[in-house]
């Protein structure tokens, strides 16, 4: 969003608030720009994750970490492991969000969440953009197994974890003899409750799982090789790897609720789950009209507008 925003005339720079964050010896990224701490407090504005420097001076714009459902969960799971004062990511959140001039969301569901617990707070939604330059339909080196190969690669949170689609999959298999699941970015150091699961319902035999992540030409080739992205984030929140997927054309299937999904499945019964992933597979649900991902661009001209409000 930074390079976006020196592109449309912005002064916009990126700095590291913990000095154990700075890369050692990063590539070069052209168009980004990086200050100092020093330099960064002068700003005058500052879009915060979660950290900001007691001295830095200007307007200050807060983009929670996570949704508000997952930070209450994060918070109550610390809490039992952590010990006394363990980080509670609601309360960091809500901090910032009554202190900060404005909060930045990019979906309304969460704006309203939200907003019922700081009534009194400034809360924007504004487009996630991806670079639609980039994320777009190319040719594939070689489609991916299975008929149809279904693919996944979700940070595997609770929130939107493939645990279902693994459940509901033995009935799948049933009927679509030649279906392939293809799920990776699974934690190395959660194998060992994956893998024992995925032996004993048969998954394992019909999928292929790793730890593995893509770079970005490869995870553009992965959505042009497969025939659907299950993008199975919780109450039908959509995000970055969603709207990758949708702008390089590849079909994606969510719960109810995204509006970059060409198809919703009930969130529930995996039962339910397996037979409406059936009948998608199978041609009898018809694809929903879709919206096309934002570009950064989109993202960029929103957040200049909010800039320029504080």
């Amino acid at each position: 969003m930074s390079i976006t925003e020196r592109m449309l005339g912005i002064d916009s720079y990126v700095s590291y608030t913990n000095p154990q964050d700075v890369p050692q010896n990063p590539p070069p990224i052209t168009g980004l720009e990086v200050l100092s701490q020093a330099d960064a407090i002068e700003a005058d504005v500052h879009v915060i994750h979660s950290h900001l420097q007691d001295n830095a001076k200007g307007k200050t714009i807060f983009v929670p970490h996570g949704t508000p459902e997952h930070c209450f969960a994060v918070a109550v799971s610390q809490s039992k492991t952590s010990g006394y004062v363990a980080g509670d990511p609601l309360m960091l959140s809500l901090y910032r969000i009554n202190r900060c001039d404005a909060t930045v969301t990019f979906w309304d569901r969460h704006a309203f969440l939200w907003k019922s617990m700081s009534p009194k707070a400034r809360i924007e939604t504004v487009p996630m953009g991806v670079d639609t330059n980039f994320w777009k339909p190319t040719p594939s080196i070689g489609k991916w197994s299975g008929t149809p190969s279904l693919f996944t690669c979700e940070n595997c949170h609770q929130i939107k974890w493939p645990l279902d689609v693994v459940l509901a999959f033995p009935l799948i298999m049933e009927v679509m003899t030649n279906a392939v699941l293809h799920m990776h970015y699974v934690p190395l150091d959660t194998h060992r409750f994956w893998y024992p699961l995925m032996a004993a319902n048969g998954v394992m035999y019909k999928s292929f799982s790793s730890g593995n992540y893509f770079a970005p030409p490869e995870l553009r080739n992965v959505f042009n090789s497969v025939d659907y992205y299950l993008s199975l984030v919780r109450y039908g929140d959509f995000n970055s790897v969603c709207l990758e997927a949708n702008s390089c054309g590849c079909k994606i299937i969510s719960y109810k609720g995204n509006p970059y999904a060409h198809y919703w499945i009930s969130e529930g019964s995996q039962i339910d789950m397996a037979l409406e992933l059936i009948n998608i597979f199978k041609g009898d649900t018809k694809p929903r009209e879709v919206l096309n991902a934002p570009s950064l661009q989109n993202m960029s001209e929103s957040m200049i507008k909010i800039y320029e409000s504080l």
